[in-house]
């Protein structure tokens, strides 16, 4: 049973999301030997597709999660962390998909890791991150031991969630849903959500919504947007710690003035939260907004890939936005951090709450009303 859900989990990737091709050049990495079985059927696919992968195994120093291992951050030099590999950018020209499996032994491993040099780190790896979004890219968890702990689940309960979230899901009635969601949100002009701890605005004038439906993360279920950078007015405090390279952060609370964070605290690990907003000055606006709408994902695991795809949530993200959801001529703000964070919305799971277009309720405490 569970082969044959590795076997559609592995189609869902291949076909769906990296749409992989006669004689594409797929670069593909993981980080741990637990993610085998997804990572041996994903290339053995890729090869019968009749494309070439290009596998990179548990290291990958300059890409991936850039470098971002407990070895790598703590023995390398400020050289060393500030380098970018000319054989690394030549190799990235000559591939045509990136895909990543995510999941390690030990998702904490960068627990009390200077943050100033993951910082550092993430800076330098920019410019090859910003190439490989440029490429079909497709991001994905395997369901680990670890991962399985962070969710405070039993592994093979765990697995059982993460295989539903992707083979599951149908994914043509999510396509049509998230297309509804989408062109509310697109006539629009401002956005409020009125919560627990949460009272902000944001205008979405002149935006165009994505309808993240199976093509680049997986699991996937989500609509997104780029507010307008100054337009975020108030605060919101985020239901679920955000989680970053390891570190977790819980209670996190953001105020907002003409789009700037300009007052913020955490429950924990404030300084860390200190340091991602000060990586940059692009990392103390708003790069995205996003909307979850998979419903097989039903709830908290402590792991972004999954919690920000929950329906009956929102999450905004620190730092970079997409392009993609950017009106022709107008800059992206720019970032070397891209740090989403959730506010669960629905009841009795979160903190309740209102969706509110234009002075209109859209959605109440996670369900859709219009």
């Amino acid at each position: 049973m569970v082969e044959e859900r590795v076997t559609g989990f592995a189609k869902v990737l291949v076909d769906k999301a990296a749409e992989v091709e006669e004689g594409d050049n797929v670069y593909l990495s993981a980080y741990s030997t637990e993610v085998l079985p997804l990572f041996d059927e994903v290339r053995k696919m890729i090869i019968k597709r009749g494309a070439y992968p290009h596998e990179h195994l548990i290291y990958d120093s300059q890409l991936g999660r850039a470098g971002m291992d407990y070895d790598w951050l703590t023995n390398a030099s400020e050289e060393q962390l500030k380098n970018v590999s000319e054989a690394k950018r030549k190799e990235l020209e000559e591939m045509d998909v990136y895909m990543s499996i995510g999941g390690r032994e030990n998702e904490r491993e960068l627990n009390g890791v200077a943050p100033e040099k993951i910082s550092l780190r993430k800076k330098a790896a920019k410019e090859l991150s910003e190439m490989r979004s440029n490429l079909r890219w497709v991001l994905t968890r395997y369901p680990t031991d670890s991962l399985a702990q962070n969710a405070d689940m039993p592994t093979k309960e765990f697995e059982e969630f993460v295989f539903s979230s992707v083979v599951d899901v149908d994914w043509e009635e999510l396509e049509r849903r998230n297309q509804e969601i989408k062109e509310i949100f697109d006539q629009a002009d401002e956005v409020r959500i009125v919560s627990e701890g949460t009272d902000i605005t944001m205008s979405l004038k002149d935006r165009e919504g994505v309808s993240a439906d199976g093509n680049h993360n997986i699991p996937d279920g989500e609509v997104f947007y780029a507010p307008v950078r100054d337009s975020l007015e108030g605060h919101i405090e985020f239901t679920y710690p955000g989680v970053k390279q390891g570190n977790e952060v819980r209670g996190v609370r953001l105020e907002f003035e003409n789009g700037k964070v300009i007052d913020f605290s955490a429950e924990t690990n404030e300084e860390y939260l200190r340091e991602q907003l000060e990586t940059d000055e692009g990392s103390k606006y708003i790069g995205e907004l996003g909307i979850g709408t998979n419903r097989q994902i039903d709830r908290f695991v402590n792991e972004i890939g999954f919690d920000e795809k929950i329906g009956g949530t929102i999450h905004m993200a620190l730092g970079k936005a997409f392009e993609d959801c950017m009106p022709e001529g107008e800059e992206p703000n720019d970032s070397a951090i891209h740090w989403d964070i959730v506010k669960d919305l629905r009841r009795p799971q979160g903190d309740g709450g209102k969706i509110i277009l234009d002075g209109e309720v859209v959605q109440k405490d996670g369900e859709w009303v219009f």
